[in-house]
């Protein structure tokens, strides 16, 4: 599990955190959230009140990207242990994000599409890769996800290594 804290929170989870987790049951994920929120709150100190769009991004091939943007209305008042939760789901597809693409296996990178934008690449897995291929992409990339990776599918030039 990887966080990040700013104007959001970003929990990012791996593969293996789907394997029993049934996306398409309302109140378990509500349930599982509330876990984590809690485990989080517990481990970070932080505190997290109020109301909350929750977007769960699903990728196939990485897990779970969550990422959490506070609403603030004016009209309702929470108190400090109150917390409202909408949460959407999205079937997603996340790319990598590299600077050099030389310091990737060539072997590995049949394995991607891959795209180049000015002189930054990112890779979109073509099937399953395994943890260890994964965690070599990662060793040198940024995860891209939703709105932002779709919109660099569309201006990118696909290239062949």
């Amino acid at each position: 599990m990887k966080l990040i804290i700013d104007d959001n929170i970003v929990v990012f989870l791996d593969k293996v955190y789907l394997q029993n987790l049934d996306l398409t049951n309302q109140n378990l994920i509500e349930k599982k959230l509330v876990k984590l929120i809690n485990k989080l709150q517990n481990k970070y100190t932080i505190d997290l009140n109020g109301y909350y769009n929750v977007y769960i991004h699903k990728d196939i091939n990485y897990g779970l990207i969550i990422d959490m943007q506070k609403e603030e209305l004016e009209y309702i008042d929470y108190f400090n242990n109150q917390l409202e939760l909408n949460i959407e789901i999205i079937e997603d597809s996340f790319l990598y994000k590299i600077e050099d693409i030389f310091t990737i296996n060539k072997n590995l990178l049949n394995k991607f599409i891959i795209y180049k934008n000015g002189y930054t690449f990112y890779l979109k897995p073509k099937a399953n890769l395994s943890s260890i291929e994964l965690g070599m992409i990662l060793e040198n990339a940024e995860i891209l996800y939703g709105k932002e990776a779709k919109k660099i599918e569309q201006k990118s030039q696909i290239i062949k290594v």
